[in-house]
């Protein structure tokens, strides 16, 4: 009897998986991202278009390329297209409250993934918790800048201007509250842009040539301050980043110049926005807020992610 209980347990399972793929086959989720021009959100679309397929579900990408107001147009190209269900990345939350409203208006379920967005129309936030996953990265700094430096560093921030990343530079300033020797001198913004973090790393480091560390929130922010570093042979800075580990900081974590990363999961981000969007379209519950992890990768385990 136990046997067979467990049979036609196993049968109602398989018949109710069947019947949420059948009814995800019938769902469009269009993927709003911030710019495919950066790894990390590369990887976001990736995981989010590999569970669209997974369930069957129809998966429609719009590229803003960072660009806020070109957002707003996308997520308004969404609705006109009639789908069930956005996930998005938001450039600029505030900008995206009509089109969430609008969407919401039509039965459109909404997720947001890496940026939070407080909006009663999001149905699940998926993302860090960049402040405190900041102050905990911002602690590893403090602790080098003590042991290495003897507490003392003058410190530069790459950053891009957006709710994210501003944390994450928060998260830091926090940490720094426990040595009052470093201090952060110049910040630039690099907007999530290769070439504009470049220039103003390249600024920043013309005005401040005895920096000892510069910490940058995004990987275009990195990328470009290791760039501008490179061109004036004689610096001794110490670079921390955040975001992914795209094959350019490879390198520089073997050799010293990056001396921590953290990392997310930009794939599991997109894998779990795309999942939990079907969820909502099939009218099941789903967490408000589901926290993505981070790990701090040095040239000790960095094998492992590589």
């Amino acid at each position: 009897m136990q046997r067979r209980w467990a049979t036609l347990m196993g049968a109602s399972a398989l018949a109710l998986l069947a019947g949420t793929r059948a009814e995800a086959k019938q769902a469009t989720v269009c993927f709003v991202t911030f710019s495919m021009q950066v790894p990390f959100f590369q990887a976001s679309v990736k995981g989010g278009r590999a569970e669209a397929t997974a369930e069957g579900a129809n998966f429609v990408l719009e590229d803003p390329q960072a660009d806020a107001q070109r957002q707003v147009t996308e997520m308004e190209d969404c609705i006109a297209r009639h789908v069930d269900a956005i996930v998005v990345d938001a450039v600029e939350a505030g900008s995206l409250s009509g089109a969430m409203q609008e969407a919401a208006d039509q039965g459109i379920k909404i997720v947001a993934i890496d940026a939070p967005i407080s909006d009663p129309h999001v149905v699940t936030n998926v993302g860090v918790a960049n402040l405190e996953a900041g102050k905990q990265f911002g602690d590893f700094i403090a602790g080098w800048i003590l042991g290495k430096l003897g507490g003392k560093a003058k410190i530069g921030v790459m950053l891009a201007s957006t709710e994210v990343q501003l944390a994450r530079r928060d998260g830091l300033v926090d940490s720094l509250k426990a040595i009052p020797g470093a201090q952060v001198v110049a910040t630039g913004d690099g907007r999530n842009i290769l070439e504009r973090a470049s220039a103003q790393a390249e600024d920043m480091i013309q005005a401040h040539p005895d920096l000892d560390v510069i910490y940058a929130t995004g990987d275009p922010q990195l990328q470009g301050a290791l760039a501008a570093a490179a061109s004036r042979p004689g610096l001794h800075i110490a670079f921390f980043g955040w975001d992914d580990i795209p094959e350019p900081f490879i390198k520089p974590l073997e050799d010293g110049r990056i001396v921590g990363f953290t990392t997310q999961v930009p794939a599991q981000e997109g894998q779990l926005g795309v999942r939990y969007a079907l969820a909502a379209v099939a009218g099941k519950p789903v967490p408000k807020t589901v926290v993505s992890p981070v790990e701090i990768v040095t040239q000790g385990n960095l094998a492992h992610y590589k």
